[in-house]
């Protein structure tokens, strides 16, 4: 136990580098991670779904499109979210674009 707020734990290895310490920043932040392919690749529905945000339609929008309901839209949108690591709409599309599973029109 500390005897006053001067003295210091030494449980620290103060050999260890930087390196050894941390990891990667990328592996610290939330929603950050490579490029590379989605850890779980997304169906052919979630990339139709996608597509469709991608050209810009709101919800009910790619609901009408692609005959589903809003419910399922939203569904759809929530395992997009995961599988690509976004927090938002934008993001999922960004991500979706550079990984080549949508395109611009």
């Amino acid at each position: 136990m500390l005897k006053n707020h001067r003295e210091v734990p030494t449980y620290i290895d103060m050999n260890q580098t930087t390196a050894q310490t941390t990891k990667p920043i990328s592996n610290r932040l939330p929603g950050s991670r490579s490029w590379g392919a989605p850890l779980t690749p997304v169906t052919r529905r979630e990339e139709e779904v996608l597509q469709a945000i991608t050209d810009g339609c709101s919800t009910p929008e790619v609901a009408a499109r692609l005959y589903l309901s809003q419910k399922t839209v939203k569904n759809h949108l929530a395992s997009i979210y995961q599988k690509l690591d976004a927090r938002d709409r934008t993001q999922a599309v960004l991500t979706a674009l550079r990984l080549g599973i949508v395109h611009l029109d």
